[in-house]
């Protein structure tokens, strides 16, 4: 957990803690109502705490699964070498676009 998830955490558990004891205060009183309202405020913070680190996982778990996806798996693949079409565009381009190196008619190279 970060730090201010774990400040959060600890904040939710006193709040929680002090509406206990509110609501233990309220019940040695006789009020019992609002025993019942403390109880059920603690229980809320509880809850709360619990969803929200159960969040962060989840979050966690996809900015992990965002960063994977965004790396590149494997090199791209090497270009092939023109094939017997290279010669022709040597025709219809004068040499522009024909590639000397992987020619395989020697009487059309540069």
């Amino acid at each position: 957990m970060s730090r201010i998830t774990t400040v959060l955490a600890c904040c939710y558990m006193a709040a929680a803690g002090v509406l206990l004891h509110f609501g233990g205060t309220a019940r040695n009183a006789g009020r019992y109502g609002y025993a019942a309202v403390f109880g059920v405020m603690a229980v809320l913070f509880v809850a709360a705490a619990v969803h929200h680190a159960y969040h962060r996982e989840e979050l966690r778990d996809a900015l992990a699964r965002l960063e994977h996806t965004a790396r590149p798996t494997t090199a791209p693949p090497p270009a092939a070498p023109p094939g017997p079409g290279c010669c022709e565009t040597w025709w219809a381009t004068a040499g522009a676009e024909h590639d000397p190196k992987h020619c395989t008619r020697k009487d059309q190279t540069l």
